[in-house]
């Protein structure tokens, strides 16, 4: 399958990146969301793993189970009232996260109390820095794609009137 969402990504960072905005926009459990576009936003993600541009192969195995995983955890938590955040290959979560803590930590993300930030990350990518990063920080490093579930919520109900 010829993937077009993705065509225009030359990294496996920037299809994860794309692949949240888009899961944001056409996931079935927002509004406006269609299971038929999701699906096959879900194979065209997988059919990446087969460009050769990538070296998805030359990858190691924790960083390819992680790719596939990344759908899954967007998946579980794009219903979420929370700004979602993309720092590198960390999936950083923020707003009103305390009613979802229990859920956050069944899919496998942490809490940094000096953040005030719940984060997922990649297998084998603990943080080795002595004295932690504040956020800003890690996000001039890493770059940084955010997006406020909330607000989507709110322009779109405001859109429908």
């Amino acid at each position: 399958m010829k993937t077009n969402y993705f065509s225009n990504c030359k990294t496996l960072e920037q299809v994860k990146k794309l692949y949240k905005k888009l899961a944001l926009q056409h996931h079935p459990d927002r509004p406006g969301g269609s299971v038929v576009i999701m699906q096959r936003i879900n194979q065209e993600y997988e059919s990446v793993t087969k460009d050769p541009r990538f070296k998805f192969h030359q990858q190691d195995e924790a960083f390819r189970k992680d790719y596939v995983k990344f759908p899954e955890i967007i998946g579980q938590i794009i219903h979420f009232d929370i700004t979602i955040e993309i720092c590198g290959n960390w999936i950083w979560l923020s707003g009103n996260t305390r009613r979802y803590s229990k859920q956050l930590k069944e899919i496998g993300f942490f809490y940094s109390p000096k953040k005030q930030m719940w984060y997922w990350r990649p297998s084998g990518w603990e943080s080795n820095n002595h004295k932690p990063w504040d956020i800003d920080t890690i996000r001039k490093t890493y770059g940084s794609d955010v997006i406020d579930v909330q607000l989507n919520l709110e322009l779109d109900s405001e859109n429908d009137h």
